[in-house]
């Protein structure tokens, strides 16, 4: 039997094909779907496109994120707000002078000390809590004795005495309210009430013979009441010249003026907010 050559059979195989397969193409293509229509669709645009030829992302509703929000500042005191709570150091130094004596001669004396506080920041100013500590130094007074069974019908003075104190301390806890007149000027007003103790020397010098004098050391109960004014040199320095009167015991009475008090009070402050700023990390 004599073989077909290969080139030939080829041929025969792709005819063959055709003849299956065009009746099947034909049947498809009646069923097919019908063409897309382009125009149900957005035109492009390149403007959503990106340098490095990446579509970028853009959502219309995506809000900023709020760690790329400028940060707000205040047109108050300084650029930036302050905290709303800041602890403070204050120095004081002033005169201590007595209200009244009975022959209306007062005395003065040197005052010092420290306080320690905790401001709390208002719209118009702040509220200060402190704790105050202060000394006062000697202070010798020559005055008219009170008769001891003084009362107004019967004022006269048993004689000539002279009082020393020996100087004496006290702490006070205290409450000042701040009130903003502009960014570098505040007036303030409060008081306090703590306790103090002092040394004092009594002796009448009107005699032939004088009578010896009699020393004794009081401790008691301390009150006093204030006004004054602030320089705000910057967020953290403060300068303020008060007024203070200050007293011991419960009522202004004749005792009390015998022991040298009330007293009238000039003071010079200087307060330093956040004084371990630089310390804490």
């Amino acid at each position: 039997m004599r073989r077909t050559p290969w080139r030939h059979r080829s041929w025969v195989i792709v005819a063959l094909s055709g003849a299956v397969l065009l009746p099947r193409l034909a049947a498809c293509g009646a069923d097919s779907p019908p063409a897309l229509h382009l125009g149900a669709f957005a035109p492009w645009d390149d403007r959503g496109v990106s340098p490095g030829d990446t579509d970028a992302i853009v959502t219309v509703d995506e809000q900023p994120s709020l760690a790329y929000l400028p940060p707000v500042t205040s047109v108050g005191r300084e650029v930036f707000a302050p905290s709303d709570r800041r602890f403070y150091l204050t120095s004081i130094v002033g005169g201590s002078f007595l209200v009244v004596s009975p022959d209306n001669a007062p005395s003065s004396c040197i005052t010092g000390g420290a306080a320690a506080g905790l401001a709390l920041e208002r719209s118009n100013g702040r509220i200060r809590l402190e704790a105050e500590g202060r000394y006062r130094s000697f202070i010798e007074q020559t005055y008219l004795g009170f008769n001891e069974n003084f009362s107004p019908r019967n004022p006269n003075p048993v004689g000539i005495v002279q009082a020393k104190n020996l100087g004496g301390w006290s702490v006070l806890a205290n409450v000042w309210r701040d009130f903003r007149l502009n960014d570098r000027f505040d007036l303030y007003g409060g008081g306090g009430i703590g306790a103090t103790g002092y040394q004092l020397s009594f002796q009448q010098i009107d005699t032939v013979r004088p009578v010896p004098a009699t020393t004794r050391y009081d401790t008691g109960f301390a009150w006093q009441i204030g006004v004054g004014g602030i320089w705000n040199v910057s967020e953290r320095v403060a300068v303020d010249a008060s007024y203070r009167f200050f007293g011991t015991g419960y009522t202004i009475t004749r005792a009390s003026l015998v022991a040298g008090f009330p007293r009238n009070e000039i003071l010079i402050s200087l307060r330093i907010y956040e004084p371990f700023r630089g310390l804490v990390r």
